[in-house]
């Protein structure tokens, strides 16, 4: 702006010197430009259009520029300077000359022409509106603020399309601005506005129309995901049948093939394995299956000889040579064992299946286990091969085929044969949840989708992730609960939110506590005491929650309903039929109606587990069923459950088992006794191991100086 005024004073004192040299029509009519006599002025200017054009177009385009007379246009003004400069070039260089008399130059156009596009730009900025910033662009193609105009334009463009928040709106908008920053942004919420208008109705042929329609469509494995579910709500055999022949191009296809599989052969015996595949006979994982055909003939179990380790079946015999440095027990068709410092899998065949060569072997998930070796890591599939390379630093689980990885620092996305999904820009990565995953920026944590895009931008302290579909976070220290697209449910002002179980989820604020659904929605006001631990005990277990009001204990159900009356000096977690219960200083146990199972007489009571539940009278320990009836009296240290009917008892004497009846099956003579296979214990006494039959309580095999039963 500076250097215009600068040179519109030489303009002035330029012309001012011209009119003591000559007189004629041209500074005549700059003279009337000076003293703002616009009408005569422009009328001059326009006489001389033909013979001093670059003069003329300039004059007329400082009179259309001014706002101070009714001539005033700037698109005219900007069309006229436009002219001035394309008539300038043309001059000769006497012709040049005879200009700068009146002050016409080159430099002084081109401040003109700045003059011009600054105005536009400001009056462009004033309106602040798509229209005006569009009619700007337009006019001033070649314009220094071309660029800014544009970006602006672009946001409130986009801003209007969220607002609409419809796959039209965002079309619309990527169809006029293709080459705008938030195009990666409406590409995807496009995505996702088409795929949620499309199964708006939330029914099967709304999905099925969908992945039709869209086949390319990121959204095609969430309506696949959608099928699935409604085709086999109950997980029975005949609804797998029914998705796999109706939907075969589904990726749940494996999975369906391989639940009908699990489903016929529950009990892993050899019959039920050849009726599947004979009834079966397109199941298209038939290579798996030879290794069931040897884990339903036979359970194996770990022993050593000579310090090194082995697999033998549970009547003795040696099925894997005693050869690793160690093994660790069956998982599946495959057992991890070490050698010479290395890690790899076994079948039970004895088969290497994962090389021993890593320096650890993580657990399959999708078929795909993480490996490690010399700091690099990577992954193998079921049947060994290395199919993700041994470049990164790390490789998360894998989940809908992808996972995340470490590199150079950096964390990023792979898919299941080690190709770049997601770029590696962030500090760290999460696995995926229902398509979306949680990383960090700047230690900061954000939502991505699975295409890299951010659906929650990076402002929060800590975010659970969606994989019970909203997530809880933390901001300024407090805790929230926030849906997909990074809504707020609840506030981040709460000291305390909990897992949803049960679809509620425990608020803490202060000392008081309510419960939220996943819509954010208070369903249980917050109005019973918080004290110490009730992150812990006031969650839901089993429908039920565990309540504190005026300094007594009850339990309310998910509408508020109290199913035990708040009259409780303390009670325990509905984790089975029973429930503890503190009636003074003796627990009881109460059943899910409130009514009296087993009266107070212990002097401590454990939540069940798996149908049973620990007991204390004094110093001494028992067992009561769900039907409160006491199978292991109060009479040892220690008592745990190993299997229905089967319980492990500890005295002054060592470890011993109890059978259904409360017989001995073994005496208190052991360190330990836990349950190897179906009918077989292991035993330990001073650091040694013996494993003894439960048909007839004799050794199948064991260490040197193990006592017998």
């Amino acid at each position: 702006m500076g250097r215009a005024r600068n040179r519109t004073a030489a303009f002035a004192l330029a012309l001012g010197c011209a009119l003591v040299v000559a007189g004629g029509p041209l500074d005549k009519a700059f003279e009337a430009l000076r003293i703002k006599d616009y009408f005569k002025a422009r009328a001059l200017f326009i006489k001389q259009v033909s013979k001093q054009p670059a003069a003329a177009w300039y004059g007329l385009s400082v009179i259309s520029g001014r706002a101070d007379n009714p001539f005033h246009q700037l698109d005219t003004a900007l069309t006229q300077v436009m002219r001035a400069q394309a008539s300038y070039s043309l001059a000769t260089e006497k012709q040049r000359k005879s200009l700068a008399k009146v002050g016409v130059d080159e430099a002084a156009i081109a401040d003109q022409l700045m003059l011009v596009q600054r105005a536009g730009w400001d009056l462009a900025r004033a309106q602040n509106t798509v229209e005006a910033y569009d009619r700007y662009i337009t006019t001033h193609l070649r314009g220094p603020f071309v660029t800014e105009a544009t970006i602006i334009r672009d946001h409130l463009a986009f801003q209007h399309a969220r607002d609409v928040n419809t796959a039209g709106a965002y079309l619309d908008f990527l169809e006029r601005y293709p080459g705008s920053r938030e195009v990666y942004e409406a590409r995807n919420r496009y995505q996702e506005a088409v795929y949620r208008e499309g199964t708006m109705a939330g029914d099967l042929a709304s999905y099925v129309t969908f992945i039709s329609a869209h086949p390319e469509s990121p959204y095609v494995r969430h309506a696949e995901d959608e099928v699935f579910r409604l085709v086999t709500p109950g997980r029975t055999a005949t609804e797998y049948r029914r998705f796999i022949a109706e939907h075969p191009r589904n990726h749940h296809v494996a999975d369906a093939w391989r639940s009908l599989y699990e489903i016929a052969t529950r009990d892993m015996s050899v019959g039920s394995i050849t009726r599947f595949l004979q009834e079966n006979p397109d199941y298209p994982f038939v290579e798996e299956v030879a290794d069931d055909y040897r884990t339903a003939s036979m359970d194996l179990v770990p022993f050593t000889r000579a310090g090194k380790w082995g697999f033998m079946d549970t009547e003795g015999t040696e099925r894997i040579k005693a050869d690793y440095e160690w093994v660790e027990p069956f998982r599946g068709g495959q057992a991890l064992v070490g050698l010479a410092g290395r890690v790899g899998t076994v079948n039970r065949s004895g088969r290497v299946v994962v090389p021993i060569e890593f320096d650890e072997v993580m657990e399959s998930v999708e078929g795909t286990s993480t490996v490690e070796r010399s700091g690099r890591v990577g992954a193998v599939d079921r049947n060994g091969d290395l199919v993700v390379p041994m470049v990164f630093e790390e490789v998360g689980e894998f989940s809908g085929g992808m996972a995340y990885a470490a590199k150079d620092g950096r964390y990023g996305y792979i898919n299941a044969r080690g190709e770049v999904v997601v770029p590696f820009t962030f500090d760290a990565a999460g696995t995926y949840r229902n398509g979306l995953a949680v990383v960090e920026q700047a230690g900061l944590h954000g939502v991505i989708d699975r295409a890299g895009a951010f659906v929650v931008p990076p402002r929060f302290q800590w975010i659970e992730g969606f994989e019970q579909g909203v997530s809880r976070v933390r901001l300024n220290d407090r805790t929230g609960l926030i849906g997909p697209f990074g809504n707020e449910l609840l506030p981040a002002d709460h000291d305390h939110i909990g897992p949803f179980v049960s679809g509620r989820a425990l608020v803490v604020q202060g000392d008081k506590f309510g419960y939220s659904d996943r819509q954010g929605k208070l369903v249980i006001p917050i109005q019973y005491e918080a004290t110490d631990g009730v992150n812990n005990w006031g969650n839901f277990v089993n429908g039920f929650a565990k309540v504190r009001q005026g300094g007594k204990f009850g339990m309310v159900d998910t509408s508020d309903r109290k199913v035990i009356p708040i009259q409780q000096v303390d009670i325990g977690l509905a984790t089975g039929d029973l429930i503890p219960c503190r009636k003074r200083t003796l627990w009881a146990y109460l059943d899910r109606t409130g009514a009296t199972v087993v009266e107070a007489k212990y002097d401590q009571a454990w939540d069940m587990v798996e149908g049973y539940a620990k007991v204390r009278s004094g110093a001494l320990f028992g067992l009561i069923d769900a039907k409160g009836r006491e199978v292991v009296p109060t009479l040892y240290q220690q008592v745990t459950v190993l299997a229905a009917g089967l319980y492990a008892v500890v005295t002054e004497q060592g470890t011993g088992l109890l059978g259904k009846e409360g017989q001995e099956v073994l005496p208190p003579m052991y360190d330990s006794i836990t349950l190897a296979a179906p009918g077989l214990l292991k035993v330990m006494k001073d650091g040694r191991m013996g494993y003894v039959r439960l048909s007839d309580r004799r050794f199948v095999w064991q260490e040197e100086s193990v006592p017998g039963p």
